[in-house]
């Protein structure tokens, strides 16, 4: 028996990207404006479409009642009744919010609010405002009255092998049909179901029935529609009674169907599944104890020296980190669409502060751990808002300063040094260093004597509390808001920073860390405790030359011509050294800056499952997470980006060198 809960809830997950996409065409059909494409509006079209469909299979009959509303202006627009225009698109889109918060609602198992309910009510006035729509009980009298106009079909399908393998129902379609008002006949052909002991368990599961369906007071249009999305890969023939009432469609054979003495095979193997991310979670989290577990057996290994479990041993470390390379491959997903929700927000906040702005986005194609897409999203979404708000003139603004009236926003992702990238820019009115530096005076965030570069008064916008805004909207002006970017980010190992030039634009960028489970990690010793440096950091190895002591946290030597400052880990971790031991330096780079960390001695490369720290440990500066050994000891993750920006802030230690 069919569960019908599984089923919703894969209704629920289709129906979010559906949302999305028809939000897309909207906005792509806004941005074309007075022109139109029929392309886009049949994409429209089809998304409106298939969520009403998909509602009616599983019984979300409100969904269905509203979606026609929709379906039925997109229909006009397809049919050029109607032309498109600003105002409709913006009905379309609060009705989309409609839809989706309709799907929220159901997918909590709630009771539909009653502000939800006035809200439709609202929108339903509009679309009728558009498109003459009459109620639906008036609706519904009208297709009784004009069923003279309908004719009768008669239908022949042969439904591909594996269609219900992918979820398919052939009852639906006759649900469908029927919902339309029109009356099916059905015959079942079974001739070809072979005997149940003639059969393997695959071929079980395979469609191997045929369906003649007799269908009164209906449109070729609707039987179209009812066989839309199982019509590329079966086998349909739909013929008017009334044209031909004596004949019967036939099937047309095709090199799709296999003849009874070959194999039948299933669809194409790479074809797509979902898999609940909590399922994913707990591979990973099963895969870094795999991890933990070869480690210790390598160690184990090499007290026994046995040449040939030693083989054994480096084969399954091997295997273990080819299933985890792909393993977290299965995580990965392309930012593209994260930054494409942003058109709305882009659209929605520059038309509340009437400004003009278009969204640029390159690097669509960059993939980011899916973990950490969904906790960058609102520090995305803060960030995007106050570039417009602060950022952004006025059309009339931008005119006096001789820029097209038009602003431009730009997301941007790129891989840069084992990180991933994100950049936030426009091309507004930058940061007024001398208003910041005023208001965090006010605020006694800082002295008036203090004296600042251009960076770190750039960087007092991150400070709590801190606003620039002359008055409190929704969107600006509580001081609430960059701080928090900045701890949500941090929170995943990521850092945050601006550049700005006046007049010219802002840039924010986020540098984030590919995943947050499992990395290739570079071990290293001082004293008797043990760090891990993500491997991507680091370019080199070098000794410390002789004359070097650990007088200071930070030093300086002349690597190849450039200026390299380094720090002791023995110093700000406060743990002994061995003057018998000459120091090495690993060398680390972070974006644009480079750095030498000092260590006793190079352990080599180590697979590194990332643990979080406890609460006592969770605002150590300079440690990032922790790691369990083969041997059962903790290697601490060294924060790098926290290494280098804490003492970049020195005043020794300001010169790091470019690279």
């Amino acid at each position: 028996m069919v569960d019908l809960s599984e089923i919703q809830a894969v209704f629920i997950e289709e129906a979010k990207e559906l949302v999305l996409q028809f939000e897309e065409s909207l906005l792509a059909m806004e941005s074309i404006l007075p022109n139109s494409d029929d392309e886009i509006i049949n994409e429209a079209f089809r998304a409106a479409h298939t969520i009403k469909g998909s509602a009616y299979v599983v019984g979300y009959d409100h969904i269905v009642d509203f979606t026609h509303f929709v379906e039925a202006t997109m229909e006009l627009l397809r049919d050029h009744a109607l032309n498109p225009c600003e105002k409709l698109i913006s009905t379309l889109l609060e009705c989309n919010d409609h839809i989706n918060a309709l799907i929220k609602c159901l997918e909590s198992n709630e009771d539909f609010p009653q502000a939800l309910t006035d809200a439709e009510a609202g929108l339903l006035e509009s679309l009728k405002s558009y498109s003459g729509l009459q109620d639906q009980a008036s609706s519904e009298q009208t297709v009784v009255e004009n069923q003279e106009a309908t004719q009768s079909f008669r239908v022949s399908a042969q439904f591909y092998k594996a269609c219900m393998v992918d979820g398919f129902d052939p009852l639906s379609i006759i649900r469908y049909i029927e919902s339309k008002g029109s009356t099916v006949e059905v015959d079942w052909l079974i001739d070809e179901v072979p005997a149940l002991n003639a059969v393997t368990p695959d071929e079980l599961e395979l469609c191997h029935f045929r369906m003649q369906l007799e269908i009164h007071h209906s449109t070729r249009e609707d039987i179209d529609e009812a066989f839309e999305f199982i019509a590329a890969e079966s086998n349909i023939e739909i013929v008017p009674i009334e044209d031909d009432k004596k004949s019967t469609p036939t099937l047309v054979k095709t090199d799709k169907q296999p003849t009874k003495n070959n194999k039948v095979k299933l669809k194409n193997p790479e074809r797509m599944m979902k898999i609940p991310a909590q399922k994913l979670d707990e591979l990973v989290n099963e895969l870094g104890e795999l991890v933990i577990v070869s480690a210790a057996l390598e160690d184990h290994t090499k007290t026994i020296r046995d040449s040939a479990l030693t083989e054994i041993v480096e084969h399954i470390q091997q295997l273990v980190s080819d299933v985890q390379s792909s393993t977290l491959q299965l995580r990965m997903v392309q930012i593209g669409e994260t930054f494409n929700r942003f058109s709305r927000v882009v659209r929605d906040t520059s038309k509340e502060l009437e400004k003009q702005v278009s969204l640029e986005i390159m690097g669509a194609e960059t993939e980011l751990d899916k973990s950490m897409v969904e906790k960058i999203v609102d520090p995305l979404t803060h960030l995007v808002r106050n570039a417009i708000d602060h950022g952004m003139e006025s059309p009339a603004q931008r005119a006096d300063s001789g820029k097209p009236e038009y602003g431009t926003l730009s997301l941007k992702a790129f891989h840069d040094s084992g990180s991933i990238v994100i950049e936030i820019s426009d091309d507004g009115r930058g940061l007024d260093k001398e208003k910041i530096k005023e208001k965090a005076i006010q605020r006694n965030l800082i002295s008036p004597d203090t004296e600042l570069t251009d960076k770190e008064i750039a960087n007092l916008i991150f400070e709590p509390g801190f606003s620039t805004a002359e008055k409190v909207s929704n969107i600006s002006g509580r001081g609430v808001g960059m701080d928090v970017v900045r701890k949500n980010i941090e929170a995943v190992r990521g850092t945050v920073s601006v550049e700005s030039v006046e007049h010219q634009g802002t840039c924010f960028q986020l540098r984030l860390p590919l995943t947050m489970a499992i990395i290739d990690g570079f071990m290293v010793s001082v004293a008797d405790a043990k760090f891990v440096i993500p491997l991507d950091m680091v370019t080199e190895c070098i000794e410390l030359p002789l004359g070097n002591g650990a007088t200071r946290q930070t030093d300086y030597i002349n690597l190849r011509g450039t200026v390299l400052p380094f720090i002791h880990l023995s110093r700000i971790f406060d743990l002994p050294t061995n003057p018998k031991i000459r120091p090495s330096i690993v060398v680390v780079k972070y974006g644009q800056l480079r750095a030498g960390i000092v260590v006793d001695q190079l352990l080599g490369e180590f697979q590194t499952v990332i643990k979080p720290l406890g609460a006592l440990f969770e605002k150590m500066s300079g440690i990032s997470g922790s790691s369990i050994l083969g041997s059962g000891d903790i290697a601490l993750i060294l924060d790098v980006p926290k290494l280098i920006h804490d003492f970049a802030h020195e005043p020794e230690s300001r010169k790091l060198a470019n690279s």
